[in-house]
């Protein structure tokens, strides 16, 4: 059996879409699937996500997710470390 990916909304991301499912969403991927395409399933606009972290690490937008992995998406009003300014989507 498969683990579910679990994402995990923050700011204003959550007040927009947490009343839309249970948090964190539970997602069960059967191949590794672009973080776009997560994006797209769940209607969450991806001009609204500033960051995205897969199992607490930066990663880019063409980036690809893997069941049980944990994605966490952040939105535009949360500040950015220098070292995390390539992943910025």
């Amino acid at each position: 059996m498969r683990d579910l990916t679990k994402v995990y909304l923050f700011g204003s991301l959550e007040k927009a879409f947490g009343d839309n499912y249970e948090l964190p969403v539970q997602v069960d991927l059967k191949i590794p699937t672009p973080i776009t395409e997560v994006l797209i399933s769940l209607k969450i606009p991806t001009e609204l996500v500033h960051l995205a972290m897969v199992n607490y690490r930066a990663v880019p937008k063409s980036s690809k997710i893997h069941s049980g992995d944990r994605l966490s998406l952040f939105p535009k009003e949360y500040p950015i470390f220098a070292d995390w300014k390539d992943f910025r989507f």
